[in-house]
């Protein structure tokens, strides 16, 4: 099933350059991956991305969730324009640590 494209003017000036580009990477998953979720999401974070260059405005808010003593928790992202963007309207990301050398014993 195709999906309806946002523009990304800007976000394609990011493209040209000498350097890779982030871009790109999302283009192909929203492009390219098999599954139609994927296509979905990666199309509204892109929309979103340029609808933040076009405001000069960051709209992700979020925290963090640790596991005390350990490092690793989770660190929930939630966007203030979810509703224009429904696909992309939320992002986490698991944080693993693991521990020091030398912190547990195997005895």
């Amino acid at each position: 099933m195709a999906i309806d494209k946002y523009s990304t003017p800007m976000l394609d000036q990011l493209e040209t350059g000498p350097w890779p580009s982030f871009i790109s990477g999302i283009k192909r998953l929203r492009d390219e991956h098999p599954e139609e979720r994927i296509n979905k999401m990666t199309n509204s974070l892109l929309g979103q991305l340029e609808h933040s260059y076009e405001t000069r405005k960051g709209y992700w808010k979020g925290g963090t969730i640790s596991v005390f003593g350990y490092g690793g928790g989770i660190i929930p992202r939630f966007s203030e324009v979810g509703k224009a963007f429904p696909e992309s309207k939320e992002f986490h990301t698991l944080r693993v640590q693991p521990p020091a050398g030398n912190h547990y014993s195997t005895a």
